[in-house]
This record gives C-alpha cells, sequence and structure tokens, in this order.
C-alpha cells in the first residue's frame, strides 16, 4: 500500500474512535465575557502567556487563565498593559514593542504604550497617513505600514519614513502584511499592488528589493506569513509560496492538491512541528511532507465551513475565525483526533 493511501486510512481510523471535536475551543462574541467581536484584524502572542485581538470591537485579550477581557473607546479600562482608553472602537494592527508595551493601530492613528498608559500619535509629523495597515518588531525597531505612504520605521524614539519611489527603492504604496524572517533576519513585505518586497539589511545605505518567481515580479498574494523553520509562505487564493532570501521562491501547493472540488484559500499558518495549516472555504487543511493529513469542517466543530483567519499560539494552539466564532484547536500532538499522522 502507497505512504498517502496509508495515511489516510489511519487518519480515518482515529475520527472513527474519538469525535474530532474532542478538545476544540469555541468563543462566540460578547464584549463582557468574551471576544468582542467575530471581526478578528490582528492577532499576537502577548508577554504574560496572554493572546491579544485586534477586533472590529475593540481590544480582547485571552488570558493564561483561560479567561477573556475587552476593552474599547466606549469602555476604557485598566489592563495588564497599563490604562488603556482606545482612540476608535475598531483596532486594526497590534505588536509589543522592544520593551514588550504594546502598539494599537487604528483607521485615525497610533498608540504606543509605556507601561503605565499610552501616548497618541495622530498628527503627519510622526505619520504621513493615520490610517494603521499593520505594525511589526523587528530586533529593537518597530516598522508601522500606513495607508497607501508605504513604511515608517521607529528606533529608540526616531521616526523615519520611506516613501513610495523613495531613494531607499520602496516600490509599493499600501502594505498590506509584513514579517520578519528569523532563518535571514529580513523583513518581507507584501503590498496591496505592487507585489512582494524584501529588506535584509537594515545598516547603512538600505535598500527594499522586489521578489520575484522566475522572471515574473509577485503580483497577486493576498499575505505573507513567517515558517518557524526559516523562510516565509506567500499565498493567494488558489497558490501557497515558500519564499527565503537566499533560496528563492518554490510553489508549496495549489488549491487543488486540497480538494477535488474547487477550494479558496484564506490564511495559512505554520506550526512548529511541520505542519502547514491553511484556512479555506472548505475547512481547515493540515499538510505536511507526506501531504494532506488533517481536514476539519463545521461537522468537526468549528462551527462553518468558511475559515478566514489562522494563527499559531505560543502555546502551539491554533486560533481560527468563522463568521460568528472564533475558537482554537489544541496543540495537534495532544489530540489523536487531530494529530498529523
Amino acid at each position: 500500500m502507497q505512504p498517502g493511501l496509508i495515511l489516510a486510512h489511519l487518519l480515518l481510523a482515529s475520527l472513527l474512535i474519538i469525535p474530532p471535536s474532542s478538545g476544540i475551543y469555541i468563543a462566540a462574541p460578547d464584549h463582557a465575557s468574551s471576544i468582542a467581536s467575530a471581526d478578528v484584524k490582528d492577532v499576537i502572542n502577548g508577554r504574560y502567556g496572554d493572546v491579544i485581538f485586534a477586533t472590529a470591537e475593540g481590544l480582547s485579550i485571552y488570558t493564561a487563565s483561560g479567561t477573556w477581557y475587552s476593552v474599547n473607546a466606549r469602555n476604557p479600562r485598566q489592563t495588564d498593559y497599563g490604562f488603556l482608553e482606545p482612540l476608535d472602537n475598531m483596532v486594526t494592527a497590534l505588536a509589543l514593542d522592544p520593551d514588550g508595551h504594546l502598539w494599537l493601530g487604528y483607521s485615525c492613528g497610533l498608540q504606543m504604550g509605556n507601561g503605565t498608559g499610552y501616548r497618541a500619535i495622530q498628527d503627519q509629523d510622526h505619520l504621513k497617513n493615520l490610517n494603521i495597515n499593520c505594525i511589526r518588531r523587528w530586533d529593537d525597531e518597530v516598522w508601522v505600514a500606513t495607508g497607501s505612504a508605504g513604511l515608517h520605521h521607529w528606533h529608540d524614539g526616531v521616526w523615519t519614513w520611506y516613501k513610495p519611489g523613495g531613494p531607499e527603492g520602496a516600490g509599493f504604496y499600501t502594505v498590506v502584511s509584513m514579517v520578519v524572517d528569523a532563518g535571514s533576519d529580513a523583513l518581507v513585505i507584501d503590498s496591496e499592488n505592487e507585489g512582494v518586497w524584501v529588506l535584509k539589511d537594515r545598516k547603512g545605505n538600505l535598500r527594499f528589493e522586489q521578489v520575484f518567481f522566475g522572471d515574473d515580479p509577485l503580483l497577486t498574494i493576498s499575505g505573507v506569513r513567517v515558517d518557524p523553520f526559516g523562510g516565509v509562505y506567500l499565498f493567494n487564493r488558489t497558490t501557497v509560496l515558500h519564499y527565503s532570501p537566499d533560496g528563492g521562491v518554490t510553489r508549496v501547493l495549489n488549491a487543488s492538491d486540497l480538494n477535488t472540488f474547487p477550494v479558496r484559500i484564506n490564511d495559512v499558518a505554520a506550526t512548529r512541528d511541520g505542519t502547514l495549516l491553511i484556512a479555506s472555504d472548505n475547512g481547515i487543511y493540515g499538510l505536511n511532507s507526506s501531504g494532506v493529513v488533517l481536514h476539519l469542517t463545521s461537522s468537526d466543530g468549528i462551527r462553518k465551513n468558511f475559515v478566514k483567519r489562522l494563527f499559531v499560539d505560543a502555546y502551539g494552539r491554533c486560533w481560527f475565525v468563522v463568521p460568528g466564532h472564533v475558537g482554537y484547536i489544541p496543540p495537534l500532538q495532544r489530540y489523536p483526533t487531530i494529530q498529523v499522522l
């Protein structure tokens, strides 16, 4: 029997023994006792074993003890990151700075935590556009993408603007996602219309470079995500690619590899055990070197087949967002029903 068929039979056997929903956690929005909204804009690991969510109805924190609390412009409150009075109800982006202080992005500016409170930045002397798309810490620096104004860089209290078409070669306007590749210590940037770019060296005369796949620039990428083993994953609705500055771009899979019927890829997240999880409009798929080894749908406990977002937290739980709910799959190795075989 072929290895792929053996895997399929083993997975089927495990599904017949124990219900796949075992251990899957689901939360419905409730500002008082759960996540504020299932419209999740960003999510990061906190500094206290917590998971922090930016939502359309404020900031929500899932604590290390398994409880929730939320805060928005209507309900300011003390948090583990200082007293917060948000600039707006909708939070668009999150990051922890080099000192572990929380930064929050909005469509009207930025808040920078200092341990006790927050400093608001809502002027064009610091940010050329006040609509914060994403925020990313890179060692002792913070990079902020705003509107269609390219990138802003913060280091030790000093701001620098890298404008589109500037001398550093930033050939992009609207940055939609960016991550740091720990393997090469490079910042990989996905723009809305101008493709994928990389910044390999921050010292001296830094230079942004466009990423190519063969002879063509990557112009239709929806997002960039971290690979814990080095490099990054790039995806759009039909394809997942892998990129590293040294190895270039390689194809990982097409949507047709997941199912005989067409599916749409909405997000990806990589676990530390080597599994690539894929959010689709037909549930969550899991892929490793043996092929597709996991498929969870609404009948397995995730409530809806349309999965919008994934995030693997510091405990190895994979958080997922579906219409009307947020939840997580426990670490794969702990539950045979969702274990990669």
